[in-house]
């Protein structure tokens, strides 16, 4: 060991220690703010355990996550070996922070921003099998929600061209955009869905074959057979005051009970029948 001999090299020792504690005392405070500012919602993905992923970014919110969850992670589908990486700027509230501790071995948040080639490089986007951008449907100017979403649809894009994105859109007339990305490319399996397009196909559709679109929409909805005593016992539970339209199951079912009278004996076996037969899907390869 080095040690001091002189009564100076001693002092001086001493005054450095009492020196260099002192800075490192005043730098505690620094280091703690530092600790305490970042989002436990940064980090990257990292798939440890080689399973395919899928990013869902755009209008992220608990009622919108909480719907695309049910549908695509529910029990009926074969392959469910895939995690879905959430990628949103602001951070989930309470109430969305408990769903994603519930399904937190299958589901991922980040925030971040799809503008931004990092946040891209931390959700692992040139490794997903498909990036989604889900579109706000009750937003009050549709062709803003769309300029915004196929903005993030050309930052993707310039990311990895590769990379297959499925596309919301509210009007129609804005799919024409998309055709001006160089990278995008139908045959790669890149898709946009008009949500007007669809409503208004529907619609058309049923003045054709009335309840068409009734049944359309059971087919391609996932749900598990359900019995009338359940679904009363669901819709009797406490829902969620944000929601801004009813389910267009409880429309249905509701519109049936004022057609046949609410204490028709037959409304029971009519449930039954009616809830058996959306537990149909429409499945393709």
């Amino acid at each position: 060991d080095v040690s001091c001999q002189t009564v100076l090299g001693k002092m001086f020792l001493i005054l450095f220690i009492l020196v260099g504690l002192a800075l490192f005392a005043s730098s505690i405070p620094e280091i703690i703010d530092l600790i305490g500012t970042r989002s436990k919602y940064g980090g990257s993905y990292k798939n440890e355990r080689g399973r395919r992923h899928i990013v869902v970014c755009g209008h992220i919110t608990y009622e919108s996550v909480s719907h695309f969850l049910k549908d695509f992670l529910h029990e009926d589908r074969e392959d469910v070996d895939v995690e879905v990486v959430f990628l949103h700027r602001a951070e989930p509230d309470l109430e969305f922070e408990g769903l994603l501790k519930r399904q937190h071995t299958r589901v991922k948040y980040f925030q971040g921003s799809l503008m931004n080639a990092m946040d891209l490089e931390r959700a692992k986007v040139h490794e997903a099998d498909a990036c989604l951008v889900l579109a706000n449907k009750y937003c009050p100017d549709p062709d803003a929600e769309d300029a915004a979403n196929i903005m993030r649809v050309i930052s993707i894009k310039n990311y990895s061209d590769d990379i297959r994105v499925i596309i919301q859109l509210m009007q129609y007339h804005n799919k024409a955009y998309l055709l001006n990305i160089p990278s995008w490319d139908w045959k790669q399996g890149d898709d946009v869905i008009c949500l007007a397009e669809l409503k208004l196909g529907f619609i058309a559709q049923s003045c054709l074959a009335p309840g068409f679109s009734t049944m359309m929409a059971n087919l391609f909805a996932m749900r598990s057979g359900e019995t009338a005593e359940q679904y009363r016992a669901d819709s009797l539970s406490p829902v969620d005051t944000n929601t801004q339209a009813p389910s267009f199951l409880a429309s249905t079912v509701r519109l049936a009970s004022l057609v046949m009278g609410p204490g028709s004996p037959d409304m029971a076996a009519w449930q039954n029948d009616y809830l058996q037969g959306t537990g149909c899907e429409m499945y393709t390869e």
